[in-house]
């Protein structure tokens, strides 16, 4: 297994992951523990951090091609909608 990184949250003496871990019951781990200075809420993309992290580089380069063509179609119909200088002058 690859190491992941995941956001926890220690109350009552146990770390509670903020997502499911993919591990099975009883599984033994090493736990590197770093303070997140902000208390800000993670923002939806942001609380994905670490997910990725055990994909191989096919795999990522899959995801970032998949990435670059959803930029383009909202780019595309941003455009549509509202012309080609919405993103240099807004409003």
């Amino acid at each position: 297994m690859n190491t992941i990184t995941v956001q926890a949250v220690y109350r009552g003496g146990v770390l509670k992951p903020a997502t499911q871990l993919n591990l099975p019951e009883g599984a033994t781990v090493e736990v590197q523990v770093t303070p997140v200075t902000s208390f800000a809420k993670p923002t939806a993309f942001g609380s994905l951090a670490g997910i990725w992290s055990h994909l191989i580089d096919a795999d990522l380069d899959r995801l970032e091609q998949g990435l670059a063509e959803i930029r383009r179609q909202s780019a595309e119909r941003l455009e549509v909608r509202y012309g080609s200088d919405h993103h240099r002058n807004p409003g």
